[in-house]
């Protein structure tokens, strides 16, 4: 019997057609490709401004640096996410500050954002976790009246908008991840979104070695290397291509789920709120033992993954000592994310479901 993976990407004879042009050109490094990366993320989002990174934990750092976030400084970020989105925070000198989160939706708590917000605070950093969406309108008008920059983390969420606003365009700056498990990828990738060419040309520098453009040796600021490659955007421009189709898949492997879940008893299904238009990128259940069904599901040829593990009882987080976040604590607890893929056959999810309502039965 085939193993069935919790997620992989689409990747067929498209990315190798672009790659191959790419390869032929030998202009291998950031190059027109990326350009037409890059245009076809701005006419997905609707963002003015967007710059290519070497991954979406890059894309975070640079937008720190951009908002002069560093020592001394506090971000506000949700309990439950990768560990990337506060590794960010630290690693530019800054003390990220753990929320809870919504029970529903696993998205930052806005009340939990609010009672945080004292000395040192300078930022919010909301995670659009697992295609879903934080309430950005209410976020928003929270960190316009205390002055706070807002960068969002939107790595899971492209494709995500809430009243027909795509995620990542409502802060200051938004980025995006092109991983491997991503509802799109570049191998590894991100991007930076902005909405000022102020803002642009300040992020340019900053991965561009502080220079304002390529092939001059003249630097007028202290930057970094957090540059992409034509060799990623080819791949990324295949993936645009067809990333309508993805979506389309990722709803259809949605509702197959749901429709075999509806009335079983011992398995909840996380669903977007009804002005939100998800991506759909992992698909979620809440039941009461994850740890038993993900080893079940495996014994049968069925990969799973369990949600985040908390950033406050993160090993390397312990020095913070910050307290428990019960609603993040909770959802650990009891979520559980199933085979996922785009492509994933209805025989595939079927089988899926049988096993899931076996171990809960």
């Amino acid at each position: 019997m085939n193993y069935i993976p919790q997620i992989e990407p689409w990747i067929d004879q498209e990315e190798l057609k672009e790659l191959s042009e790419v390869i032929a050109s030998t202009f291998i490094t950031e190059n027109r490709k990326t350009d037409e990366f890059l245009e076809g993320i701005k006419a997905l989002t609707g963002a003015p401004y967007a710059i290519a990174t070497s991954n979406g934990t890059l894309a975070l750092v640079a937008a720190l640096i951009a908002s002069d976030i560093g020592p001394g400084d506090k971000v506000i970020v949700p309990d439950l996410t990768f560990i990337a989105s506060s590794n960010a925070v630290r690693l530019v000198g800054a003390t990220p500050i753990f929320c809870d989160v919504d029970r529903q939706t696993g998205c930052m708590d806005i009340e939990s954002v609010e009672r945080l917000i004292g000395q040192g605070v300078q930022g919010i950093m909301p995670v659009h976790l697992y295609g879903q969406i934080v309430d950005m309108d209410q976020l928003m008008a929270l960190a316009d009246a205390r002055g706070l920059v807002v960068i969002e983390d939107a790595a899971e969420a492209l494709g995500v908008t809430m009243n027909g606003r795509h995620a990542g365009t409502f802060g200051r700056f938004g980025t995006f991840s092109f991983f491997a498990n991503k509802t799109i990828t570049c191998g590894e990738g991100g991007v930076v979104l902005c909405n000022t060419e102020a803002d642009y040309k300040l992020l340019y520098r900053i991965k561009n070695h502080g220079r304002d453009r390529k092939g001059v040796f003249v630097h007028d600021g202290v930057g970094y290397n957090f540059c992409f490659t034509d060799l990623q955007a080819a791949v990324g421009v295949a993936q645009l291509r067809k990333f309508g189709t993805i979506m389309q898949g990722k709803r259809r492997v949605f509702e197959q789920y749901r429709k075999a879940f509806q009335g079983v008893n011992g398995v909840t299904f996380m669903e977007p709120p009804a002005n939100v238009s998800s991506n759909y990128w992992f698909m979620n259940v809440l039941v009461d033992d994850p740890a038993g069904l993900n080893a079940h599901l495996e014994k049968n040829g069925i990969g799973s993954r369990r949600f985040f593990y908390p950033l406050y009882a993160q090993p390397c987080n312990q020095d913070l000592q910050e307290p428990e976040q019960p609603n993040s604590q909770w959802l650990y607890e009891h979520g559980l994310s199933l085979p996922s893929g785009a492509r994933l056959p209805e025989a595939d999810i079927a089988r899926v479901c049988d096993i899931v309502m076996e171990f809960v039965r």
